[in-house]
């Protein structure tokens, strides 16, 4: 039989006292004190932030540009050491201020440039002239020669729309390697509806119909003829089984509307 002297009871009874004592003083604590908040951090790829400060910049317009021929302009290169890999940038999005300022339909084209460049091995392809500018870059952006369509003082320029249309689209074709329509290079830029519908708090399906109609009214027609909306169907599960045409938006559908 182990005895207990009197020192350990007592310091057994202090510490059962103090846990009674404290421990509900520190459960409040825990409860009340305000949680350290944590600032959410969103990742973005520093590739696409850099290629969008990129696109949203005018340079200045080029007046005159160089004049030579395609072959003496890859010779000039090749004399000078240029090629493929001297390019410092690999990604553009091709999202210019002058295109979008008239029309702003499809999203942007996201550009590999440095895939591109492998591919051709030819800078003088797409940067077909420099300016005359000795102190100008010798690959100079496109949208410094090329800016709003239509322009009086220079006929022979192209916008910077149709610059890149000619240029990609005739390329892909050229190779038989590319896309040559809108939806292989963009996306459809759809615009925000909330500044477009006027609808009431809690409109009937009919109405938010009708306004949709409002501006998408081939849309509706094109529906209108097709097999969801036009078609029917033998009504098996009737009464009496009478097969009769019945189901299908064409006929009876409860949500014909």
């Amino acid at each position: 039989m182990i005895r207990t002297g009197p020192v350990i009871i007592g310091f057994m009874m202090f510490a059962l006292v103090g846990f009674c004592w404290c421990g509900p003083a520190l459960a409040a604590a825990d409860v009340t004190a305000p949680k350290p908040s944590v600032e959410k951090v969103v990742w973005t790829a520093p590739d696409q932030e850099a290629a969008k400060k990129r696109a949203a910049q005018v340079v200045p317009f080029v007046e005159a540009v160089m004049d030579e021929c395609r072959l003496c302009r890859q010779q000039r290169l090749r004399d000078m050491g240029l090629n493929v890999k001297d390019q410092t940038e690999s990604y553009y999005l091709l999202n210019s201020p002058i295109i979008r300022k008239t029309e702003d339909h499809y999203g942007p084209v996201r550009f590999m440039h440095a895939k591109h460049a492998g591919v051709t091995k030819d800078c003088a392809l797409c940067h077909h002239y420099r300016p005359v500018d000795d102190t100008a870059m010798e690959t100079t952006r496109c949208s410094a020669c090329h800016q709003k369509p239509f322009q009086k003082d220079h006929p022979e320029r192209l916008g910077l729309k149709a610059a890149y249309h000619q240029q990609c689209m005739g390329c892909h074709k050229e190779m038989n390697n590319g896309p040559i329509d809108c939806a292989g290079c963009h996306r459809k830029n759809v615009p925000d509806h909330k500044d477009k519908i006027n609808l009431a708090a809690n409109p009937e399906p009919s109405q938010v119909t009708s306004e949709c109609l409002r501006c998408h009214k081939p849309a509706g027609e094109d529906m209108l003829k097709s097999a969801h909306w036009l078609w029917k169907g033998p009504s098996p599960y009737t009464l009496k089984h009478r097969k009769e045409v019945e189901l299908g938006k064409a006929t009876i559908a409860t949500n014909n509307f």
